[in-house]
């Protein structure tokens, strides 16, 4: 028998000799005779050395098509060869007439899906064979005879014969097992690489004879020496879409108008694209295989807290982080972070996605600044501004209240002392808003009152405001609560003077208070034309609706809002065209502690 090494270099001269010159028919012939002397000196020992030496020639073979030195057909046309003289040495042993017919058919096929009917026509003991395929770790039937009554995903399972010489790369032969009183399990295996298994088995026979075993190990290498070219291409198409699929990940990763940055399990970086090089200033070549640059020292807390979530698998959505460029700078930043994970679903690394914020934020601060900016100028002017109109107003009433004045310098001194109390509302309202929108809230001072009394003031101050127009009051039940009696007679104020502005003039305004358990109700009512229904939703905003009073700055119904909420209560509005508009305001008895 031949050595593996020189079996390997006569398989490359054979090669050498179809690829040589113009490939002519004689030249071809020459390789195909050598290849058959050859192959008889393969043969020259034993059954199983005859087995061993064709398999390594086959081998040596597919390596040439592998390195390309060899065609498929060229490598097929040799193999027939040895094939042919695998049989002749077959034919020398004895009971091996059906076997080397059998064998014969084996050569002549060209697909591995007929072998195991080929076993059943030369192993007179077998009645049953498989042929399963290698893949991920798993065995998957290619081709089956002879199976009726048994479970094919049985016969590959993890503690089958089958996956145990599959496991050990060696046969196993059991009695007594998966159906069989015997079986036999074959790895077909080609350059040491798995690629599937041969599984023979008997109902009937408590073992095999020698010679249908020497016969089903030729099969197997048959069986091997088919499926590997087959393997070969499968495998070669697979790393081609990997390699494509590989670098359209690359391109979209280096296009990206966004910095992508990947770190592996130990913080170190692997992917640095041109978007990072231009937003921080360092280039690829300076970070690569370095822990990431851009932390500085006050956000290293933020950064291990990130770096923890990656570890953990996390994935992070818009997380705001800040970071250091090259020279220095800040930059404020949205980060997205997703774990990466290996075939076998263990995390490696993460890979993060970053979009530049800078901009963002300094507007939004600056927005702030502005806000906080007006509302306290607005605070400031209504506060400096009671002071000299309190003059004006207290001027203005002593001079009514102690006469001496002629009937047109009363109407002036009266319009002078309307007109200051107006401007004192407004200005309550002012520092209302302002007080509001920078956090100081509405003080309430409560104390025990009637909600119908402070109702029926208000009322009759209105009243007077605008003769000719009709109030109706309706009061049930026990109206008694805990509340800041000046607060809410400007809710009533606010409430029902709205309606007597916006509501029809020749239909009266109606004005209900009733008790509700712990709580107590106020409504408010008037006919007209009714909020649109894009206003509705936004009715209590700054500036929505005209403030009740004329002249008003339109926060009234904003304000009226802050105190029903700074007492625990709750305010609606509903309006439309049958019902009109209808405020509805639910105030507790009692104040309600926060937890």
């Amino acid at each position: 028998m031949m050595e593996e090494r020189g079996v390997v270099g006569e398989a490359r001269r054979v090669a050498g000799l179809l690829r040589a010159g113009s490939g002519g028919a004689d030249r071809r012939e020459s390789a195909l005779g050598r290849m058959r002397r050859i192959a008889a000196e393969a043969c020259a020992g034993g059954p199983a050395e005859a087995a061993q030496g064709c398999a390594d020639l086959r081998d040596a073979l597919f390596e040439q098509c592998e390195r390309e030195a060899l065609t498929i057909d060229d490598a097929r046309a040799l193999c027939r060869e040895i094939d042919a003289a695998q049989a002749a040495a077959l034919e020398s042993a004895p009971h091996a007439g059906r076997a080397l017919e059998a064998l014969d058919d084996a050569c002549a096929t060209a697909a591995p899906e007929g072998l195991p009917a080929l076993v059943l026509e030369g192993a007179t003991a077998a009645d049953s064979a498989a042929l399963f395929i290698a893949e991920g770790g798993t065995l998957s039937l290619r081709a089956a005879a002879g199976l009726d009554g048994l479970d094919p995903a049985a016969l590959a399972g993890p503690q089958s014969i089958a996956a145990q010489a599959a496991s050990h790369r060696a046969p196993i032969e059991a009695s007594d097992v998966e159906g069989a009183r015997f079986a036999i399990a074959l790895p077909l295996l080609h350059r040491g690489r798995l690629l599937g298994v041969l599984r023979t088995g008997s109902r009937a026979a408590w073992q095999f004879p020698e010679p249908e075993k020497r016969f089903l190990r030729i099969v197997a290498s048959r069986a091997a020496s088919m499926l590997a070219p087959e393997r070969a291409r499968v495998a070669g198409g697979h790393e081609a879409r990997l390699r494509h699929a590989l670098r359209t990940f690359e391109s979209l990763i280096e296009t990206s108008p966004l910095p992508i940055v990947a770190l592996d399990s130990r913080g170190l970086v692997q992917i640095w694209n041109h978007a990072a090089e231009e937003l921080f200033g360092w280039k690829r070549e300076e970070v690569i295989g370095r822990p990431p640059p851009y932390v500085p020292p006050e956000e290293e807390i933020d950064a291990l807290e990130v770096q923890r979530a990656a570890l953990s698998g996390q994935v992070l959505h818009g997380r705001e982080i800040r970071r250091a460029r090259q020279d220095g700078s800040l930059v404020d930043l949205a980060l997205s972070l997703a774990p990466l994970r290996d075939a076998a679903g263990d995390l490696t690394g993460s890979i993060t996605i970053l979009a530049d914020i800078t901009d963002r934020k300094r507007r939004e601060a600056e927005e702030q600044e502005t806000a906080r900016f007006r509302e306290q100028f607005v605070g400031i002017v209504g506060h400096d501004l009671r002071n000299p109109l309190t003059a004006i107003f207290t001027s203005a009433q002593m001079l009514l209240r102690h006469g001496g004045l002629t009937d047109k310098q009363s109407r002036v001194v009266g319009r002078v002392f309307s007109s200051a109390g107006r401007m004192a509302r407004m200005i309550d309202d002012l520092l209302d808003f302002a007080r509001s929108r920078l956090g100081g809230g509405f003080p309430i001072q409560r104390r025990r009152v009637d909600l119908g009394e402070l109702c029926a003031q208000a009322v009759d101050e209105l009243e007077f405001a605008y003769p000719g127009r009709e109030i109706r009051v309706q009061r049930e039940g026990d109206l008694w609560g805990s509340w800041d009696p000046d607060r809410i007679a400007q809710v009533v104020s606010n409430l029902v003077g709205n309606a007597l502005q916006h509501g029809t003039e020749d239909r009266p305004v109606r004005v209900s208070i009733r008790e509700a358990g712990d709580e107590v109700v106020l409504e408010t009512h008037n006919p007209g034309a009714p909020i649109p229904p894009e206003v509705l939703p936004h009715i209590f905003e700054p500036g929505r609706r005209g403030d009740a009073r004329a002249g008003g700055l339109g926060l009234g119904l904003f304000i009226v809002r802050q105190v029903v909420l700074a007492h625990g209560g709750r305010i609606e509005a509903r309006s439309g065209e049958a019902d009109g508009t209808v405020f509805t305001v639910t105030l507790p008895r009692k104040a309600r502690h926060k937890l």
